[in-house]
């Protein structure tokens, strides 16, 4: 199964990875209007020059133009080409020095000292030093920015000041104490845009301004449907990224997707479609990571939009009122039934929970009983087509215990965008990845899925704890995060899923997922031996 992959889902997942702080990825989890409305691109050039790479991918790698910051952390899978972050999560997961060399904090974590790397230049000929970071950095304000919206006030990542002592010295002050900040500046938020494009952001909408190891080739790129990224030889880093040319191709429709790599117009294709795999791996190799919860997270926990869900009784209800296991069984073989919102691979991750919110209509009647509502209630979700296959199962299991889920076609994608601040509850799959504390911070508490701004003692506390954490305290507070945010019914998860990638094994060696994150590291990316 892919990310975000029903009409109006994929709307959701570009609000939540590119726009979390406006309206209904999201995103978190990364695709384009275009997808949107089901059309596709590529599919149609020869195989590949031998030092070519062409990658086909689901969405449009830059919808909105090449501000990386309108973007989240999974479509560093393509800004990397362009840009260099800060910090970057490599193939075993672990984050990585990249513009920044290393770090300090203070003792008590609340101010980190970042030391820059030498020798970086940019695009527009400008060089990296503290003065351009902090001006990256001062962008956090700017609502649109995605990338930014966890160092905005009043997240619980949120970047109070940002000095420039020296040449190659940042220091970044901490509204909480942040004992792992090289993870906040990991990826799409660490990414730093030139001189240029910081004095004008809206320059980015056409042209890249970055120092990564290729530009953009203008003349070879049609926006929607295909990129070329040439590599610059004298670019900091060219060493480690094995192609002189990359292109993303963005093909929506699955088996089209499917269809790229198996025939070689591509060499790499991600995400595949949960139909398509047999195939793909009958004619070539396939390379799987998991991470991705699909469920609904609760964007009204104050009964703003529909006044049941500020009952915890009616978010739990939900929750027991779902048959994942028969919901997997019967729609998604190989995926994993959970309740939880951290991935199984995750630290916190509390099987117990699984356990303890089991199928249970007759508990799920009685909680909406003690809530005050024997009757039911319905619940109104906005989706851009037609409702997707897990929608429909869970609408039916839903009726059993009286509440009735109605599906509302979105008239334009600004209702979709709306969905967040206008209805109790969203639905889709959300790259959570192995840093679940960062979309936690980013997303659930304070993104594009609270636009309430509900509070809860249980989440806060938690989460302040396993930010400012290390060791064996913080292995506690996001297992107490994981509990509280499950018990609390913040987010109703249904099953895990696995993000699917197929490659052409003769032309590239097994390519590299972050980690468990659902996407790839380009420079792991080689020609096959």
């Amino acid at each position: 199964m892919k990310l975000f992959r029903t009409p109006e889902v994929q709307t959701l997942r570009r609000h939540s990875l590119m726009r979390t702080g406006v309206a209904v990825l999201a995103a978190g989890a990364l695709t384009s209007l275009a997808a949107c409305g089901g059309g596709s691109g590529g599919g149609g050039s020869s195989s590949s020059a031998s030092d070519t790479l062409t990658i086909a991918v689901d969405s449009d790698s830059a919808a909105t133009g090449y501000d990386p910051l309108l973007y989240g952390q999974g479509q560093i899978q393509f800004f990397s080409a362009l840009y260099d972050p800060l910090f970057l999560t490599g193939a075993d997961g672990t984050v990585t020095p990249r513009l920044a060399t290393g770090f300090t904090n203070s003792p008590d974590n609340l101010q980190t000292t970042l030391t820059l790397a030498d020798g970086v230049t940019f695009t527009d000929g400008s060089t990296l030093d503290s003065t351009l970071v902090k001006g990256n950095l001062d962008r956090r304000s700017d609502p649109d920015l995605a990338g930014y919206q966890s160092f905005s006030a009043g997240s619980s990542t949120e970047i109070s000041d940002v000095a420039a002592p020296d040449p190659k010295t940042v220091v970044i002050t901490w509204a909480a104490p942040q004992a792992s900040p090289d993870k906040n500046l990991a990826d799409e938020p660490g990414v730093i845009v030139g001189k240029d494009a910081l004095a004008d952001p809206d320059s980015l909408a056409t042209t890249p301004d970055g120092s990564g190891p290729y530009t953009l080739d203008e003349g070879k790129t049609t926006r929607g449907s295909s990129y070329t990224l040439t590599k610059k030889d004298d670019a900091w880093n060219a060493d480690d990224f094995a192609f002189d040319t990359v292109v993303y191709k963005p093909i929506i429709e699955d088996q089209a997707l499917a269809n790229a790599v198996v025939s070689g117009q591509a060499d790499v294709a991600l995400q595949l479609g949960s139909s398509t795999i047999d195939l793909v791996s009958s004619k070539r190799d396939i390379v799987k990571v998991g991470g991705t919860i699909v469920g609904f997270p609760v964007a009204d926990k104050t009964g703003v939009t529909n006044p049941a869900f500020a009952k915890v009784e009616v978010r739990q209800a939900l929750s027991y009122a779902i048959d994942r296991e028969s919901l997997v069984k019967d729609l998604h073989p190989g995926a994993r039934a959970t309740a939880q919102l951290f991935p199984e691979s995750a630290t916190g991750f509390d099987p117990a929970l699984d356990e303890q919110y089991a199928y249970d209509p007759a508990k799920a009647k009685q909680l909406l009983a003690d809530a005050g509502y024997p009757d039911g209630f319905e619940i109104n979700q906005t989706v851009g087509g037609q409702p997707s296959d897990d929608q429909i199962a869970i609408q039916k299991q839903w009726a059993a215990i009286g509440v009735t889920l109605n599906f509302v076609t979105a008239t334009s994608t600004d209702a979709i965008f709306a969905a967040a601040a206008t209805e109790p509850m969203l639905f889709g799959p959300f790259a959570v990845g192995d840093n679940p504390v960062g979309f936690v911070a980013g997303v659930v508490v304070g993104g594009f899925v609270n636009l309430q701004k509900a509070s809860d003692p249980q989440i806060e506390q938690a989460l302040g704890a396993a930010l400012g954490g290390t060791g064996d305290a913080q292995t506690g507070a996001l297992k107490d995060l994981n509990d509280a945010i499950t018990n609390q019914g913040w987010y109703i998860p249904v099953y895990e899923d696995f993000t699917y990638m197929g490659y052409n094994g003769d032309k590239v060696s097994k390519p590299s997922f972050a980690g468990t994150n659902g996407w790839f590291v380009l420079s792991e990316i080689k020609p096959s031996a």
